[in-house]
């Protein structure tokens, strides 16, 4: 999935206040958490460390997902 493509999947949804990425790991304010994942990405797509912020904005997605599927 490409960026684009990721930031489109945030964009047509609710989004919930927080969200649980795994054990210990709350995101209390998932439009901020995106907003600075994607900043990141788009201002360093050369760097390796982006690749954690992706993985984050994936677990997300597949977090948000199992949610509106409960």
């Amino acid at each position: 999935m490409t960026i684009e493509e990721l930031e489109g999947y945030f964009t047509g949804i609710e989004l919930p206040d927080q969200i649980e990425l795994e054990t210990g790991v709350v995101i209390v304010d998932v439009p901020l958490f995106l907003q600075s994942h994607f900043e990141y990405i788009k201002d360093n797509p050369t760097l390796k460390s982006i690749d954690v912020f992706i993985l984050r904005l994936h677990k997300a997605m597949d977090v948000i997902e199992a949610k509106n599927q409960a």
